[in-house]
Formats: structure tokens, C-alpha cells, sequence
């Protein structure tokens, strides 16, 4: 450095240890309760952290509880046992109370087959034909000795209640006791005739299934029906059309948009990705226990059976699996915004590789635009469209690694499908009559929505899907 610029240099040295000597004697002479600025400001972060995450608890708590209904929902429906019910003809219903009374083709231990039975006479038209119950078979007095507690006592006469749909119910009268066949074993139950003043209703209706109860359900406090669940001190965010428009039922006009169907594929391809490890892992923990088996070709079947899932799940990790699927829309929920049933189907090489449901959440305020557009006339904007997945389920795509579903899993999409919703409760939250079939039997359920998942309650019927031939080679 010059001679001549060394002044200068000792000034702007001199200026800056004054100002950090200045900042320093300020800085002490800050009397803050929590220290220093340094220790106010450490100490400011650490609160607005803890109160962020209060924040996000308190958040989560009350989507926690927007998500399914009132605590006592399932207590509520269950109080009042349901029996899956089909139709039978234009003025008959028949739902089974004991569905593995006895085998179909054992020696007879009960009054089901100790007389000669006298068949009923089929319908002219068949319905519910999933159900199976076609062939009924008049029973005797001396049947309600193996009747369920609850319905034991049961007579011809009594009146029942049938939900039709969420907002119709029709008297039913029982006619006689009946049994059917349901795949290898005999099931008991009741047809029961509508009443004359009711038969144009339930012929208005196109639903082929029901639920039956000998008692009503009883009613949801107000405040549900009005959008609260009664488990809240205040009010869910609805919309103003809540009260007229969020009852119960399938949104058969409803279609995706371009845009949320690229969303689905892209939410649903995300979580078989997530569900395949798991899947994996099972399959290696559970195919290493039947190695152990002395029949050398048992164990080699199962080894081989395990690689050749295992390559295929990779094929899919990598994208080579063809993704098809189908949406229904419903309204469910107090809050009125749609939500998707989507059944999905990945397959490798022609064959079904991994099976799944979803339910997804469409946007509110998205869903009131479409109908308002949709009354304009006008094209729909799919700017805004959002979609969230709530839950899944692919315990299909397990069945199939284990090797345990019957050989037509997978061939269509129909291996669960929503038969009809109700609300008998009345507390805007549905309850769904879902089927489903892993190949091997076929079961019936009365579920109870909630954006968690469906709720099993007491109501199912189950048949096998055995010819009648096979059940005769399993004695």
C-alpha cells in the first residue's frame, strides 16, 4: 500500500470498530426479559414453531372429525339389525337371516330338509342375480327353532320396514320362512310381500338391493342433519345449498374431466407404487412357511409361484403395467361435494396384476361451478379442478399373490361394486350396500362411509360361488 492511501485506510478501520463497538453497547443496552436480541430472537422462532405446530394439530383434529360421523353412528345402526333384502319379484322381497344353516348336501340334522320341501315358484323375471337366490324352498314351523335370537319369534303378518333408497321406505310384510341354496351350504330366511298401497313405489324403484329391519333406525340429533356432527362445537364449512341439496345418492350425471382423470391416474399409479413393497414383503414372509412342507412339488409350487409375482411387480414398478379403471360419483356427506368410487386395474402381458378401490374427494366450490355451468349451458373451465385421494383398499391384489381367489378375479372391473345408498339415520353421512367377490364366494355389506374408509357394521350376507357338482366332490 502507498504511503499517501494509509490515512485513509486507518480511518475506515477506525469507522468500522467504532460502529461494531456502538452496535455492541447498544445491543447490551437492550433489556429484554429473555436475554439478548440474539436470545429474543432464537426464542421468537422456537414460539412461532410451536404455535405452527399447534396450528397443524388443531387442523388435523377437526379434518379427523369432518371425515366420518358422530362417534355413536355405528352404535346407532347396529342397535337395529339390517338384513341384506333383494328383490324377488314385482311385489316380493326375500333376505336371509342364517346363511350356513346346514350343508347343501349333508345328512339332514335340522327341519330344513326332515320333510320333503316344496318349492316356490320362480319368478317370471329374475332379479339381483348376484345374490343367487332364485330357488327358494317353502320351510315349516318347526324351522324358527334355529332362527337367529333376534328373530326368532318372528310370525307371517309381522311388518317390517324395507329402505329402499336414502330417502324412501316401504312397509313389508312377512309371507312365509324360506331356505335357498348358497353355494355348498343352505341358508334360512323370510319372503315378505309388499303391501298394495306401496307396490307402485317399489315398482317405480330400479334398485334390486336392499336392507330390511324389523325396527327403525332411530334418527340423528338435528344438528347432523344440519351439516355438525354432534361430536363438534362448531359448525363444518358447507355450502350454503347444504340444506336442500347434500341428501344421499349417486350423482349418475356426474363425469370427470380430462383433467381429473389425469389426476386419478396419477394419484393411483403413486399409491400401487406405495402398496407394492408391502405386498412383496408379505409375499416373501408368507411363501418361506410352506418350503418347510415334506411334498418337495407343494413347496417347489409355491416357490415359483412367489418369483413369478415378484417379476411381475417389478414389471409394474417400472411402468409396464396397462392402467384401466371406472368412476361413480355420490354424494355422501354433509358437505355436499362429490366423492369418486374408482375401481382400478393394472394388467401385465393380458392379466390382471394388481386390483384397487379408491374414494376420492372432488373440489367444492368445483363441483357447484359444473352445475352451474351445466344449467348456462356453458363449457366447463377445468382450470381449477382438484381432486384429493381419502383411501384405498387392494387386498384383491394380495389375494391374488397368494394364490387363494377363484379364476376369474380380475377379468372385469365388478370385483366390488356399490349397490345402494341409504340414510336411515338420517345424519346426512351414507350408509353403502357394497359387493364384493374374491373369485371363491361372493359377500353382501352394509358399510358406513366416512372419508377414513368404510365401517363394516353387523349387516352381510355371504354365498359361495361352488357349483353344485364341486360341493358334492368337497364330501
Amino acid at each position: 500500500m502507498r504511503r499517501k492511501y494509509r490515512p485513509y485506510a486507518a480511518v475506515g478501520v477506525g469507522l468500522y470498530l467504532f460502529v461494531m463497538w456502538s452496535a455492541f453497547r447498544w445491543e447490551r443496552s437492550q433489556h429484554l426479559p429473555d436475554g439478548t436480541i440474539f436470545d429474543h430472537i432464537e426464542n421468537e422462532r422456537k414460539k412461532k414453531f410451536v404455535a405452527d405446530q399447534r396450528e397443524d394439530q388443531k387442523k388435523d383434529q377437526k379434518r379427523q372429525l369432518e371425515a366420518r360421523p358422530s362417534s355413536d353412528a355405528e352404535s346407532r345402526l347396529n342397535a337395529s339389525p339390517a338384513f341384506v333384502t333383494v328383490r324377488y319379484d314385482a311385489d316380493h322381497v326375500v333376505f336371509m337371516v342364517a346363511t350356513d344353516s346346514e350343508s347343501r348336501f349333508g345328512q339332514a340334522s335340522h327341519a330344513l330338509q326332515a320333510r320333503a320341501p316344496q318349492k316356490i315358484a320362480a319368478p317370471a323375471q329374475a332379479s339381483a342375480h348376484l345374490a343367487g337366490l332364485e330357488e327358494l324352498w317353502e320351510t315349516d314351523a318347526e324351522t324358527s327353532r334355529i332362527l337367529p335370537k333376534n328373530v326368532k319369534d318372528t310370525l307371517p303378518g309381522d311388518e317390517w320396514t324395507l329402505s329402499v333408497s336414502a330417502d324412501s321406505t316401504v312397509p313389508v310384510t312377512i309371507a312365509r320362512a324360506v331356505t335357498a341354496p348358497t353355494g355348498c351350504s343352505l341358508a334360512l330366511g323370510f319372503l315378505a310381500a309388499v303391501p298394495e298401497k306401496q307396490q307402485a313405489a317399489f315398482a317405480a324403484s330400479q334398485e334390486e338391493y336392499f336392507v330390511v329391519r324389523r325396527e327403525p333406525v332411530a334418527a340423528a340429533e338435528a344438528a347432523s342433519a344440519a351439516g355438525l356432527t354432534p361430536s363438534q362445537s362448531v359448525p363444518v364449512a358447507v355450502p350454503a345449498s347444504t340444506a336442500s341439496s347434500a341428501h344421499v345418492a349417486e350423482l349418475a350425471d356426474w363425469k370427470p374431466t380430462a383433467n381429473f382423470q389425469a389426476q386419478i391416474a396419477t394419484l393411483l399409479n403413486q399409491r400401487m407404487l406405495q402398496e407394492l413393497p408391502r405386498l412383496d414383503a408379505t409375499l416373501r414372509a408368507n411363501g418361506s412357511v410352506p418350503e418347510q412342507n415334506p411334498d418337495p412339488w407343494l413347496a417347489g409350487n409355491v416357490r415359483a409361484r412367489r418369483q413369478e409375482w415378484l417379476h411381475r411387480d417389478k414389471k409394474l414398478v417400472v411402468g409396464e403395467g396397462q392402467l384401466d379403471y371406472d368412476v361413480r360419483a355420490f354424494r355422501l356427506t354433509p358437505d355436499g361435494a362429490p366423492r369418486l368410487f374408482v375401481r382400478a386395474r393394472w394388467k401385465l402381458d393380458g392379466a390382471a396384476a394388481f386390483l384397487m378401490t379408491a374414494w376420492f374427494r372432488a373440489d367444492v366450490a368445483d363441483a357447484m361451478d359444473a352445475r352451474a355451468m351445466q344449467k348456462a349451458s356453458e363449457p366447463r373451465s377445468e382450470q381449477h379442478d382438484r381432486i384429493e385421494m381419502l383411501s384405498s383398499d387392494s387386498s384383491w391384489s394380495s389375494a391374488l399373490r397368494e394364490g387363494r381367489p377363484g379364476e376369474s378375479l380380475g377379468d372385469t372391473l365388478d370385483f366390488e361394486t356399490i349397490l345402494n345408498e341409504f340414510d336411515d339415520d338420517h345424519d346426512g353421512w351414507a350408509e353403502l350396500l357394497v359387493h364384493s367377490t374374491d373369485g371363491a364366494s361372493a359377500h353382501f355389506t352394509l358399510e358406513l362411509y366416512t372419508d377414513l374408509g368404510l365401517v363394516p357394521t353387523k349387516t352381510s350376507f355371504q354365498r359361495e360361488l361352488a357349483s353344485p357338482e364341486s360341493c358334492v366332490e368337497q364330501r
